[in-house]
C-alpha cells in the first residue's frame, strides 16, 4: 500500500513520502487486516484520527477503506475517527473505498453517515464509474436514489447485451430508439455493450443510431469503458464506426483519454492499438499525468513497455515528480529504468 500511495503521490504531482505518524501498531493491523488488533490498538491509546504523513495525508479510516473488510472500518469509526476527513486531494475516506471497489465498505460508510458528494478527484460515484465499479456503483445509487426509471424494453436489451443472447437483443433492438437508450446507471447504453466486448452489439447499435462518442456524467465515451476493461474487440468495433481516440473525459473523469484508461487497465494490445490510431502518447490530463505515469502507478508493468515501445515520452510528467526512470526504481522495474537510462 505505501508504494501504491507513495507513486499515487507522484501522479498527482503532491510531494513524497514523510514520517508516519499513524502508530506502529495501528499499521500493523491494517496491513494485516486484523479488526480484533486494530481496537486493541485503539484501547491503549492509538489515535484515530491520525495520519500518514505522505502526499497524500491519508487517515486511518483511509487505509481501513483500502481494504475490502467491512470489519476494518468499524472499527475506526468505533474509535472515534470523523468519518468524512478529506486527504489531501479532498477525497474521503468512502472516496477511497469507491476507486478500490469495496461495495461492502462503501455500504457501511454510507450507513454512518458519509457524504457521497464531498469532492476530490471527483465524488465517490464520480469514482467508481471512472474505475469500472460497478458493484459500488449500485450502492452509491441506491443511497442517493438516483438510479434511473426506463422503460422496460431498455432494460431487457441491456438484460441481452449482460448475458449475450443475440436472438433478443435482435428482438428489443427494432423496439428500443438506440440513440437514446440508457444502462441501469444512466449512461449510453453501448457503454455496457463495450464493457461487455460485444463487438457485434456495438455495431449494431451504431447503426441503429447510437452515438460511437456519446458520454456519460464524467464524459466517458464507449471506447474508454472497453479500454480500461480489456476488451480488444469491443475497441476495435468502436475505432472502425469512427470513435475519438483522443476524446477528453469531463474535468470530473480527470480530463483523461482512451489512452489513459487502457493504461489503467494494463493491456498491452489495447495500448499498442489505441497507439496504432493515431492516440496521443504523452497527453496530460488534469493532474498533469500522461498515460505512462497512470500505469506506472497502476502497476501495469506491460502496459508501460508498450507504451514506451510505440514512442511515448517518459520526461512529459506531472510538475515536481522525479524522471520516470526513478519511478521505476520505485516500482521496482529494471529492465525499465536501465531502458530509460541507458
Amino acid at each position: 500500500m505505501r508504494i501504491l500511495v507513495a507513486v499515487l503521490a507522484l501522479v498527482l504531482g503532491l510531494s513524497g513520502l514523510a514520517k508516519a505518524q499513524i502508530d506502529e501498531p495501528v499499521m500493523e493491523a491494517l496491513r494485516a487486516g486484523d479488526a480484533a488488533a486494530l481496537a486493541e490498538a485503539f484501547a491503549a491509546g492509538a489515535d484515530p484520527e491520525a495520519r500518514f504523513a505522505d502526499g497524500l495525508e491519508a487517515t486511518t479510516l483511509m487505509y481501513a477503506a483500502s481494504n475490502p473488510d467491512p470489519a476494518l472500518v468499524r472499527a475506526v469509526l468505533a474509535a472515534g475517527a470523523a468519518v468524512d476527513t478529506p486527504d489531501a486531494m479532498g477525497d474521503p475516506a468512502i472516496n477511497w473505498a469507491a476507486y478500490y471497489g469495496h461495495a461492502a465498505v462503501v455500504a457501511v460508510l454510507v450507513e454512518a453517515g458519509a457524504s457521497t458528494q464531498l469532492t476530490g478527484h471527483g465524488n465517490a460515484r464520480e469514482i467508481a464509474m471512472r474505475r469500472g465499479h460497478a458493484p459500488t456503483l449500485a450502492v452509491l445509487a441506491d443511497a442517493a436514489g438516483t438510479a434511473p426509471a426506463r422503460p422496460a424494453r431498455e432494460s431487457a436489451l441491456e438484460a441481452a447485451i449482460l448475458s449475450g443472447d443475440e436472438a433478443a437483443f435482435a428482438t428489443l433492438l427494432d423496439l428500443v430508439d438506440a440513440a437514446s437508450a440508457r444502462d441501469w446507471a444512466g449512461r449510453p447504453l453501448l457503454q455496457s455493450a463495450a464493457r461487455e466486448g460485444q463487438a457485434d452489439m456495438i455495431t449494431a447499435l451504431i447503426a441503429a443510431g447510437a452515438d460511437v462518442d456519446a458520454t456519460d456524467a464524467i464524459g466517458f465515451t464507449a471506447l474508454f469503458e472497453a479500454a480500461r476493461d480489456g476488451q480488444l474487440e469491443a475497441v476495435d468495433a468502436l475505432l472502425a464506426a469512427g470513435a475519438d481516440v483522443d476524446h477528453r473525459s469531463h474535468a470530473r473523469g480527470l480530463s483523461l483519454t482512451p489512452l489513459h484508461l487502457a493504461a489503467i487497465g494494463g493491456d498491452a494490445a489495447i495500448v499498442t492499438r489505441l497507439a496504432e490510431a493515431g492516440a496521443d502518447l504523452d497527453v496530460q490530463g488534469a493532474t498533469g499525468a500522461t498515460p505512462l505515469y497512470w500505469a506506472a502507478f497502476e502497476n501495469r508493468h506491460d502496459a508501460v513497455v508498450a507504451l514506451l515501445d510505440a514512442g511515448a515520452d517518459p520526461t512529459v510528467q506531472p510538475e515536481g515528480t522525479p524522471d520516470f526512470a526513478a519511478v521505476a526504481d520505485m516500482m521496482d522495474w529494471p529492465d525499465i529504468a536501465e531502458r530509460l537510462r541507458n
